[in-house]
């Protein structure tokens, strides 16, 4: 019997056809986002700071500004008043709350403003007190004491400059940080000592629409309505050579003793004064990061008192 032998056919694997052209695309996608992530970590995490740093530095410089140009207008209107004898008047003065931000990666940083009324002793608020002579009726004797209080003042917590406050009060502008504190703008204070001691001082108090504290937070631009209610000026002389009744002491609450004490005895340096001798200064806690500055100038002459009261109402 004859086998017959079938033909057994091998069959070859095929070749798969590889595509390189999607792996390519593949990977060049993942290096383009790998690239886009890192020069937007770079940009988010480097300049988006230093951008915020700026804008917030650059509205704190607004601020100062603004606020010396609020004192600056609140003295023409007293000067004017004096000159004129008008105090039916009023000034606007602008005041930005917050920074700019960086469209669609950092809001801008809001601040806050609180316009203070005067309040008896509240904090702040500024007291002069001292014994004059009436030659006119007969030498007599007479004890002034005079208070005035309020301000303006604006908190900026800034998130990536140093925090910040800019305060207004009785005529001066102060700029206060964690590091320190100065007199930004003078107030209203002289010494001559031509022919003895001499003084020149303001007093200025705040008044606002509600007798309560105003408040605005944001990043807008809040105007201040500042109208001149009453202004007098007038000159004492002092009682007498006898220490108690020649001397004139003034009681500052705040929150920046410091800027006041500078402020203070670089005019009597310059007028000649000596501490210890001539003025004295204690600076005392009044708690809640508050003080209260009490100076006393010895064997003083006369005194130029100007009183001033002003009526602050925000708009916004």
């Amino acid at each position: 019997m004859q086998l017959s032998q079938r033909k057994q056919s091998i069959l070859k694997p095929s070749k798969i056809r590889k595509d390189d052209e999607g792996v390519a695309s593949v990977v060049g996608t993942i290096l383009a986002l790998i690239v886009f992530l890192s020069i937007l970590g770079l940009f988010t995490n480097h300049y988006v700071p230093a951008m915020m740093a700026a804008n917030e530095h650059q509205h704190d410089n607004n601020v100062i500004s603004q606020f010396s140009e609020l004192k600056q207008s609140v003295d023409n209107l007293m000067m004017y008043s004096s000159s004129s004898q008008i105090t039916t008047l009023s000034a606007y003065s602008p005041v930005t709350l917050g920074s700019s931000g960086v469209p669609m990666f950092a809001v801008g940083t809001q601040g806050q403003m609180n316009v203070i009324p005067q309040d008896r002793n509240a904090i702040p608020y500024f007291t002069v007190s001292f014994h004059y002579r009436l030659t006119n009726l007969g030498n007599a004797v007479y004890h002034l004491t005079s208070s005035t209080g309020g301000g303006v003042v604006v908190n900026i917590p800034n998130r990536y400059y140093i925090p910040q406050t800019v305060l207004y009060e009785n005529d001066a502008v102060i700029l206060g940080q964690s590091n320190g504190q100065v007199m930004v703008a003078a107030p209203g204070f002289s010494v001559s000592t031509l022919g003895g001691i001499h003084l020149d001082l303001l007093e200025l108090s705040v008044a606002t629409p509600t007798t309560t504290n105003l408040t605005y937070a944001g990043t807008n631009t809040v105007s201040l309505s500042s109208h001149l209610l009453s202004f007098s000026k007038n000159t004492y002389t002092l009682a007498g050579a006898a220490q108690q009744t020649s001397s004139v002491n003034i009681t500052i609450g705040t929150p920046y003793p410091f800027a006041w004490l500078n402020f203070f005895n670089s005019t009597f340096s310059q007028a000649g004064l000596v501490y210890g001798t001539n003025y004295t200064a204690t600076v005392q806690s009044a708690g809640n990061q508050l003080y209260v500055l009490n100076l006393g100038i010895k064997s003083v002459s006369s005194v130029t008192l100007t009183d001033a009261a002003l009526a602050v109402a925000p708009e916004e």
